[in-house]
């Protein structure tokens, strides 16, 4: 087992980032991205020695990840509508590094639109959300994220063509306003 724990602790080292970005990029919360990391690696840890390396290490954790997000959300969503009053809203935090150079208009503009990407992405649903984060939070290509969702590469692309086309009217909006 000693050995297994330092081949493990390796893996974790070189995929932990990773697993975070995936996370991040679907919750947009830094917090919950954190804790999903940890989860992740928790569960791959209890079932490492049932890993069959059918599928890169990588791909494995990301899909663990992406089913761990779907929990959260689903968990999410059933603590929302069992305990938020009607009308609240919940923000997330944003983490903005102001460059020296930018106006206070310019950084309020960026705040501004980086607000708006994100509340575009939060309202996506289900697997549009999934794989619009993987694919421009992560640069996956449509064949990774075939492998990690288990969908098939047509299935992608449609969803990708959908979460744009959705972005396209969110940013058209956006400008108008």
């Amino acid at each position: 087992m000693h050995g297994d724990r330092s081949t493990f602790g390796k893996l974790v080292e070189r995929y932990q980032k990773r697993v975070y970005q995936v996370a991040l990029s679907i919750l947009s919360d830094e917090d919950e991205a954190l804790d999903i990391t940890q989860e992740v690696f928790i569960k791959a840890f209890r079932s490492y020695n049932h890993f069959r390396f059918d599928a890169s290490p990588e791909t494995w954790l990301i899909r663990i990840t992406i089913n761990k997000v779907r929990d959260h959300l689903r968990k999410e969503r059933l603590r929302r509508l069992l305990f938020m009053k009607p009308g609240a809203i919940s923000y997330n935090r944003l983490n903005t590094i102001a460059d020296g150079n930018q106006s206070p208009q310019e950084m309020l503009k960026q705040k501004q639109f980086k607000t708006s990407v994100r509340a575009f992405q939060r309202g996506l649903k289900g697997r549009e959300r999934e794989v619009f984060a993987l694919r421009f939070g992560n640069g996956c290509t449509i064949k990774e994220i075939s492998a990690v969702t288990s969908i098939s590469q047509s299935s992608v692309k449609t969803y990708l063509c959908r979460a744009l086309a959705k972005a396209q009217k969110h940013l058209a909006e956006w400008r108008e306003s």
